[in-house]
């Protein structure tokens, strides 16, 4: 059972994105870039974790359900 090469690329862009903007705001974060206090700033930083998190596991479980080439 081959991976579909479609479902592959869909699931690298995702957790590619989800990647990034973890990174971009970890950027921000460190930087100061915005006048944040700290509660704000740890907000910040666990809702990025946590949607870059769901994001990676349901592209990964998207490329279970629909990577197989042989559903008939």
């Amino acid at each position: 059972m081959a991976m579909r090469p479609e479902v592959r690329r869909r699931t690298i862009v995702l957790v590619a994105f989800s990647l990034i903007q973890w990174g971009f705001v970890l950027y921000i974060l460190n930087n100061q870039l915005f006048n944040l206090d700290t509660y704000q700033r740890i907000l910040l930083f666990c809702v990025s974790c946590l949607g870059g998190g769901f994001l990676i596991m349901a592209s990964l479980l998207y490329m279970v359900i629909k990577g197989n080439a042989d559903n008939t």
